[in-house]
């Protein structure tokens, strides 16, 4: 069989069904589809094309004689013609389903987190990738990953919380064409009409198919999934308008400080593929800008309050680590090990943080349970910062404690400390006790994110 044969036989039968339900009852399609189609469409094969043809280039698929029609470039005619009738065919599947799962409305409160949290995931996913791409192995998967999970995450980082409202659509749409497409897969490979070269992937089976192939197919469902609902959605239009505005220079000058928070998400993402040695430059450079957004923050909510706030935050960051080190009060006994800019021992990307963590601390604590909220937040954040800095070197206590090298007095000290400098915070700049910025829970639920998924996978 050759693979135009496969598309007669696998594909076409279904895209010409599809095509008939869309005309014995249209009015069930989605205004703009025809659209929206042809640029997906456009949009498959200006973004696949040059990712297909590296992989058949190195090697990972290959086709045998006799079974394409002809080639351009290093990919067959008709894997071009599999972008296309990949996304019309899962398209048109969604645009039937569209009318019968209306959304489900969340409430709007939840759509920064939702995501932020989204977006941060798949870009662990990508950070996933590249590290694939470090063994010969993790080839085929690591080159899946890095290709579509940015833009997975582009997509969710915009809509997220309008897909969500949409999840049995979604679930409706990615599920039956990535196990349709999966058994028609696996019959090609097994009819030998191309392969999969065994040391760039895996050799793990699902299904009697390789992972790789899998979560190819999933990846292309939901970017094409995600991407069209987007589109057809009526509430992307309005989303669309507020990203315009945010973009003119007004705005820009009066939201300086989340240019900051994005720039401080960015950055977090190579921290695990750099090595040790990049490690605490980056780790100044990224506590530098949080502390910068968190300034930013701190003045839109307080006014020139914030100021004098951020500067005692400063000191006051400053002074109870100096003390913490000579004398082991409040948080053990532990000393500094690493380079860069000190005073006194204490290393100055410490107090900064101080303070970064408690503006946003306060940001995400209960309104009623302002004080004891933020010291619960700061406790657990240090819960996934602490062990990460011990085993970076960074500073080390002794002995060491029973959770990573770290004491349990240790976070004993963080709430009490975080308690007392979430007050005088509040008592110095009370807008900062007023309220909840949608921008400082996001960046507590991507640090949370970025640990949780650094750990994860790189240990």
């Amino acid at each position: 069989m050759t693979y135009l044969q496969f598309h007669l036989l696998f594909v076409v039968p279904p895209l010409l069904a599809l095509l008939a339900a869309h005309r014995l009852v249209p009015a069930a399609a989605p205004r703009r589809l025809g659209v929206a189609l042809a640029a997906m469409v456009g949009i498959a094969l200006v973004y696949t094309t040059p990712w297909d043809n590296y992989l058949v280039a190195r090697g990972v698929w290959s086709y045998p004689p006799g079974r394409v029609s002809f080639t351009l470039g290093y990919v067959p005619f008709e894997e071009y013609l599999f972008f296309v009738l990949q996304t019309l065919l899962t398209g048109l599947w969604l645009a039937l389903l569209w009318p019968r799962l209306a959304p489900r409305e969340r409430p709007s409160a939840a759509s920064g987190p939702v995501r932020a949290v989204g977006a941060a995931l798949f870009g662990a996913l990508a950070v996933a990738g590249v590290a694939f791409l470090t063994r010969p192995e993790g080839l085929y998967l690591g080159l899946v990953l890095v290709w579509a999970a940015p833009v997975l995450a582009l997509q969710w980082g915009f809509g997220g919380d309008l897909l969500l409202s949409r999840w049995r659509l979604l679930l409706a749409t990615i599920v039956p064409s990535t196990v349709y497409l999966s058994l028609a897969d696996r019959f090609a490979l097994a009819r030998g009409i191309w392969s999969i070269a065994p040391d760039a992937s895996t050799g793990v089976f699902v299904g009697g198919l390789p992972l790789e192939e899998g979560v190819f197919f999933l990846a292309t469902n939901l970017m094409i999934t995600l991407g069209l609902a987007l589109v057809l959605d009526a509430r992307s239009p309005a989303r669309i308008a507020g990203l315009r505005r945010g973009l003119r220079p007004a705005a820009w000058r009066a939201g300086w400080w989340r240019a900051a928070l994005v720039a401080w998400a960015v950055l977090m993402v190579p921290v695990p593929l750099l090595g040790d040695r990049a490690f605490v430059p980056l780790a100044y450079l990224s506590t530098s800008l949080l502390t910068l957004g968190a300034l930013g923050l701190a003045l839109e909510r307080a006014g020139r309050r914030a100021l004098p706030a951020a500067l005692v935050a400063v000191i006051f960051g400053w002074g109870v680590e100096l003390l913490g080190s000579r004398t082991g009060v409040p948080f053990g006994a532990y000393r500094y090990l690493a380079a860069g800019p000190e005073l006194l021992g204490v290393p100055l990307l410490v107090p900064l943080g101080w303070f970064a963590f408690a503006v946003l601390a306060l940001q995400v604590a209960p309104g009623r349970w302002r004080w004891p909220g933020a010291a619960a937040a700061l406790v657990a954040w240090d819960a996934g910062l602490d062990p990460l800095m011990v085993r970076q070197g960074l500073w080390r206590f002794e002995p060491a404690g029973g959770y990573f090298g770290v004491p349990l007095q240790n976070f004993l000290g963080w709430a009490m400390a975080g308690a007392l400098l979430a007050a005088l915070l509040v008592r110095l700049a009370p807008g900062l006790g007023r309220g909840r910025a949608p921008e400082a829970r996001t960046v507590y639920l991507a640090q949370a994110g970025f640990i949780g998924a650094g750990l994860a996978l790189f240990g």
